[in-house]
């Protein structure tokens, strides 16, 4: 068996030529062929081409030169054959995922397409006949969409085939100026006929009116200038009765019956001879290659005036001018980019998405305000996204989906955003984007009142924590005209000169203060935190600290301003127990819970001594005391006070009320005395966030804000000494370094606390978890 050649290199066919060959005809298969005939088309003629070349990952155009009879088979391998692109699918995928990472399938398919298109029409352009082979007995509509988009490519590339053509000598004017031999007659071989068919032969003249009609209707076949024609009085398709068999068991068969005696093989070239008389390709094949041979094809399906405006034509090649002629071809359609015509999917996809985009961008821009925040921003292009992939279709979704957002992005951007810089309560400010050392506003305002509580106003969302615990409270104070009550002023910096800046605080400074709840409420502290206050000196004026005071604060330090305010309100008699507070001197308070809780105290004879702070981090002269069972020897009790005590909430509308235990609200019948007594309140933690009752359905979350106290005549010093812990295991907030802070006999004190906690790293906003410790209320007799 001779060896097949591979275009475009013919350098094989040209040794194998003998005679002197001048009338060639050229046959070539195309189409799309099962897995199991590993991309061999027509039994007949396929055999002669060995399945075992490597064509899986390219579309490869091979041939078989028939010198007997003067007839080359040119048989396309291409990635339309089920086997072919099975094998090959791997390699192509990671190429094509190499190029772009992000394609989807079909675009790797418009390769597939592109590339038959081109293996396709160079066979129209070198042949006399090209056989159609498909697997079945369907006509195949999708070949209309190559046949068109092949007809306009070769219209495209008609005057640089003829520039090639002319290179190549002695070729005839006709074959130059037409670019090709003739025009190719088209055949059809289907693989298998349906079942139940009885009358094959009328199946397949059926088959042949249909595909007329079809070629006919879609203008493929119209004059002497179509792509390619069929013929008009000759049967052009066949259908083979060959039964679908086991490969294999049908292999063993045949050698079987070849291997009994008197039995032998017989293999003419090009063909098998069969043993079936009536019905055969071969047969079939050979009365178009008998014409071809005699007078040529005509063929063309036009009127008279155009056959006399473009004859046909029709040229038996020579062996060596149809070798070079189809190098020149070859490489002049192979070279083509692509064919946008065959990319049917895709162009429909961007087609779609094109006129769905505009409807997805007027959606996220319909009633937009001049400026708007990222979550306004976000739900528009959700809202617009979801449009664009309800009617986008296609490989071209991904692509405009992500242009889509990047065009959203962009509107956004140029000049509509919000500044969304957080308040101190995680409030964005409303502003058009601008500088961050220009003032922030959020927009959001409360109702608080002053310090001593006489007076409300309302208030901006705080951006520092000067704004939130001093500079407010000291504006409303001067209106209130409390900034002339009796005061204790808490310690702050003092500086000496005019260069002055925060300190810098090291972590293990800020680590110190973490303490239990025991220690806390035993007085102890670690060894480090009392080496530090050991060393304690005269506070730095030159240097404040930033933040707010709290345990772990180095004791060298001062914060600029003070975030808290104790103020006397004037004497005990101020409140009565009968009325409670009024609404004149304390507005906001909601009904019935504008009562102090009685608090008796007992107090003994030798009772322990005010420490300051400094004393009672001094192991030396006290030392730490150990935990044990209380007990009261050589405690005598001498006489009974009274103070009475409030822990008030207000809410950011301004409602205050007290409560009577860390989980009830203060509740009280007008006229009449309370029930409650303070021992809960003054014994327990208390959170440092709690419901309001104001609005039961969606209740606001009011915060401490202050301390009432209404101290006793009797000869007791009453003592506050708040503790705030915003966070569970967070830092321990006070209010000065010098401990406990005495207050006057028989006086109404109230004590506010901050409105914000800070330290010189983080704001602590609303967490249930916070709590004010106990131990903030203590009496002690005055010793004479």
């Amino acid at each position: 068996m001779k060896e097949t050649f591979v275009l475009p290199n013919t350098e094989k066919l040209l040794e194998q030529q003998g005679e002197p060959c001048d009338k060639l005809v050229i046959v070539s298969l195309i189409g799309k062929s099962r897995l199991s005939a590993t991309g061999l088309k027509i039994k007949s003629i396929g055999r002669m081409f060995a399945s075992d070349t490597n064509r899986d990952s390219k579309n490869i155009i091979e041939g078989y030169y028939d010198d007997e009879n003067q007839i080359i088979y040119l048989h396309a391998f291409t990635q339309l054959d089920t086997h072919c692109f099975v094998n090959g699918f791997e390699e192509m995928f990671k190429k094509h995922d190499s190029d772009d990472p992000t394609s989807d399938f079909l675009f790797l398919y418009n390769d597939v397409k592109c590339s038959f298109a081109k293996t396709l029409l160079v066979l129209f352009y070198v042949s006399h006949i090209v056989v159609l082979n498909h697997p079945d007995c369907n006509f195949d509509i999708n070949y209309i969409q190559y046949f068109k988009a092949l007809d306009s490519l070769r219209q495209k590339l008609s005057s640089q085939i003829t520039e090639v053509l002319k290179e190549i000598g002695k070729l005839s004017p006709e074959w130059i100026s037409t670019g090709r031999l003739c025009m190719p007659r088209l055949i059809f071989y289907f693989e298998h006929k349906p079942r139940n068919v009885q009358n094959l032969k009328k199946l397949e003249h059926n088959m042949e009116d249909r595909i007329y009609q079809i070629l006919k209707k879609t203008r493929i076949i119209n004059n002497s200038t179509s792509l390619f024609a069929i013929p008009l009085n000759q049967e052009f398709v066949y259908i083979s009765n060959d039964p679908v068999q086991d490969r294999l068991g049908h292999a063993v068969a045949r050698l079987m019956q070849n291997c009994q005696p008197g039995a032998a093989m017989h293999i003419e070239s090009p063909f098998c001879r069969q043993n079936d008389i009536g019905k055969s390709f071969s047969s079939f094949l050979q009365v178009h290659i008998q014409q071809a041979r005699s007078k040529g094809f005509d063929d063309v399906v036009a009127s008279s005036r155009q056959l006399s405006l473009h004859p046909a034509h029709f040229e038996l090649p020579h062996l060596t001018q149809w070798s070079e002629a189809c190098k020149a071809v070859y490489n002049v359609i192979m070279q083509t980019e692509s064919i946008n015509a065959l990319y049917t999917e895709t162009r429909f996809s961007e087609q779609r998405c094109e006129k769905v985009f505009p409807m997805a961008i007027a959606r996220y821009q319909e009633g937009l305000p001049s400026h708007y925040s990222h979550a306004v921003h976000e739900s528009r292009l959700t809202a617009a996204l979801n449009l664009f992939a309800a009617q986008a279709r296609g490989p071209k979704s991904k692509e405009y989906c992500e242009k889509l957002v990047k065009n959203c992005n962009n509107h956004w951007k140029s000049g509509k955003q919000l500044c969304e810089y957080p308040s101190l309560t995680d409030n964005p400010c409303t502003l058009p984007k601008h500088a961050s050392e220009q003032e922030h506003c959020s927009g959001v305002r409360y109702i608080a009142a002053c310090d001593c509580g006489r007076i409300q106003r309302p208030r901006e969302d705080p951006y520092s924590t000067k704004l939130a615990n001093f500079t407010f409270y000291n504006q409303i104070s001067k209106e209130c005209g409390c900034s002339g009550l009796e005061r204790i002023h808490f310690p702050i910096f003092e500086p000496s000169i005019k260069e002055y800046k925060p300190t810098v605080i090291a972590e293990s400074e800020e680590s110190l203060s973490d303490q239990s709840e025991e220690s806390l409420s035993d007085r102890s502290a670690n060894s480090q935190f009392i080496e530090q206050e050991k060393r304690k000196t005269v506070p730095s004026t030159t240097e404040y600290l930033p933040g707010m005071l709290t345990l772990s604060s180095p004791r060298d330090f001062l914060p600029q301003f003070s975030s808290w305010s104790l103020v006397c309100l004037g004497p005990s008699s101020l409140y009565s127990h009968n009325l409670g507070l009024l609404e004149s001197h304390q507005p906001g308070f909601i009904n019935s819970t504008n009562y102090l809780l009685p608090w008796d105290v007992t107090v003994y004879t030798k009772s322990k001594p005010v420490i300051p702070l400094e004393q009672q981090l001094d192991t030396q002269k006290f030392p730490v005391r150990q935990k044990k069972t209380r007990t009261n020897v050589n405690r005598v009790p001498q006489f009974t006070v009274k103070v009475f005590i409030g822990i008030e909430y207000e809410c950011p509308r301004g409602n205050r009320f007290m409560l009577a235990a860390p989980d009830r609200v203060l509740r009280a019948n007008p006229g009449s005395i309370v029930k409650d007594t303070g021992h809960k309140v003054a014994e327990s933690d208390m959170p440092l966030y709690f419901p309001c009752p104001c609005r039961p359905a969606k209740p606001l979350t009011a915060q401490l804000m202050r301390i009432h106290v209404v101290t006793p005549k009797a000869p007791v010093l009453v003592t506050l000494n708040p503790r705030v812990q915003p966070v569970m295991g967070g830092p321990i907030f006070i209010s000065g370094t010098k401990g406990p802070t005495a207050l006057t006999q028989s006086t109404y004190w109230i004590m506010r606390l901050p409105f914000i906690y800070s330290t010189n790293k983080q704001n602590y906003s609303e967490n249930h978890t916070g709590r004010l410790l106990q131990g903030v209320f203590a009496v002690n007799k005055i010793e004479s």
